[in-house]
């Protein structure tokens, strides 16, 4: 899987967490990569969320997840909200 660089932006609209499926509010500050493998896919996570993916990788070895079906995490389980 190939991935682009990690960018931290801040929301023009509201957007679904790739992570958790929760809002991220305009005005917010949320983290941005694209990934292709069968084809591009734009991943949009909470901060804590990013550090929860990174969490599993470093757990399991495995940089895919299922998109929309993980927990948010709660406060100071990978940052705050």
């Amino acid at each position: 899987m190939f991935c682009t660089d990690v960018e931290t932006v801040t929301a023009k609209k509201k957007h679904a967490c790739t992570w958790c499926a929760q809002e991220i509010s305009a005005g917010e500050k949320y983290l941005k990569w694209k990934s292709f493998e069968d084809s591009w896919f734009t991943n949009k996570m909470h901060h804590e969320c990013k550090a929860a993916l990174q969490e599993e990788i470093s757990r399991y070895g495995d940089r895919e997840y299922y998109p929309y079906e993980n927990e948010r995490p709660a406060l100071g389980e990978g940052g705050a909200r």
